[in-house]
């Protein structure tokens, strides 16, 4: 402090004075690691809850996938099954054609039931083939595609022979392209398949029309009919169905996907390759029979497609009376967890059951690591009832 003015009255003056230095700046060593370890500890923490939260978000993901994979498979399944038969189960009739039916594709004979005057070449509704064990089943099913329905057509002119053309009542609905089903009223002839090879031709108007069927000239149609070992030539009072389109399906699970293949169009063995796929993550389908007693409409028993329910064996008075199928369909999560989740492999109730009383699937290895569930219905066969 200085002091000026009078001696009597002093004015104090203060003097800031800065002082210049140099200051150290920075962090110590010890500083340093200790930020370091408090980092590295909140990355760790914040990596656990985001590992454990996506790996919830992946469990709850891929059971929402099985979940939906599942429900897709069964109705795709439910809905062909409650359609089979259409144009094949006619009224009172019963089956149209429990002799069999003469099929021909594209050069090869498909079903040729006059070499086995029994039963072959019958084009069941449904028919189950049993994949063996716990291995999935497949389950090929055939019905009609008609937009305008199912009406039986009566033939009014003999056909001089198999490959003539058909004389019948009327054409509507009917177009070259098309597949039409030739049999006897009381179902007492072999059927065939043919392919028309050109649109009705009116004989006399809305009276009488021609069918023509020529030989060769479409997949459907033999360049000879004698390659069937029974052709029989129709006559007056049998009847042609317009099918349209034979809707002949083969569901299978390849490659862990359920795949439909039309038997008569490519050949087997079926495989990944020459199947189309549908549902993916689909690793197992069950079905059984649901068989009424003859003349009945009540089904009192379920039976496994083997044995004389096989699916080659199956008789036309059997065919008659499946009037159910029961299916369960098995679908398993996109993801693979990095543990066995499954509760049947982690000392749960053994293998899973896919209905009650019904067949298990044993899982082992790396199956244990996907979660599963499963979708079981009856489905009425209508068209059969």
């Amino acid at each position: 402090y200085l002091f000026a003015g009078r001696q009597d009255q002093p004015v104090f003056l203060r003097l800031n004075v800065k002082k210049n230095f140099l200051r150290q700046r920075g962090l110590s060593l010890v500083e340093i690691m200790v930020g370091l370890v408090i980092g590295l500890i909140t990355v760790m923490v914040i990596g656990q809850v985001a590992a454990e939260f996506e790996g919830q978000k992946r469990t709850s993901t891929g059971g929402g996938d099985a979940q939906s994979n599942g429900a897709a498979a069964l109705f795709l399944l439910e809905r062909d099954i409650r359609m089979a038969g259409y144009g094949l189960m006619i009224g009172s009739w019963g089956q149209m054609c429990p002799l069999g039916i003469n099929i021909y594709f594209n050069g090869t004979v498909m079903s040729d039931p006059g070499a086995n005057p029994a039963n072959g070449g019958i084009l069941a509704p449904v028919r189950i083939i049993d994949g063996g064990g716990d291995n999935a089943d497949t389950i090929v099913m055939a019905r009609a595609d008609a937009p305008t329905g199912i009406m039986p057509n009566t033939i009014i002119r003999d056909m001089p022979n198999s490959a003539s053309e058909i004389r019948v009542t009327w054409g509507a609905g009917l177009q070259q392209g098309q597949l039409i089903l030739v049999g006897a009223r009381n179902g007492s002839k072999i059927c065939t398949l043919m392919q028309l090879s050109q649109d009705p031709q009116p004989v006399q108007a809305g009276a009488e029309f021609n069918l023509q069927h020529n030989p060769g000239q479409f997949p459907y149609n033999p360049p000879n009919p004698n390659v069937f070992t029974n052709a029989p030539a129709y006559t007056i009072g049998d009847i042609v169905l317009n099918l349209s389109n034979l809707n002949h399906q083969r569901y299978s699970v390849q490659c862990n996907q359920l795949t439909v293949v039309d038997p008569i169009v490519t050949a087997a063995p079926y495989t990944c390759a020459n199947t189309q796929p549908l549902v993916d993550q689909i690793v197992n389908v069950q079905a059984r029979y649901g068989v009424a007693p003859a003349g009945s409409l009540t089904v009192n028993n379920w039976v496994e497609p083997t044995g004389v329910w096989a699916a080659n064996t199956l008789t036309a008075a059997q065919i008659g009376r499946i009037l159910a199928v029961r299916v369960a369909v098995l679908a398993r999560s996109p993801q693979m967890e990095k543990e066995a989740v499954e509760a049947s492999c982690n000392g749960g109730s053994g293998p899973i059951a896919l209905w009650a009383g019904g067949p298990a699937i044993a899982l082992s290895g790396d199956e244990c690591r996907y979660r599963y569930k499963v979708f079981e219905t009856v489905v009425p066969i209508r068209n059969s009832i």
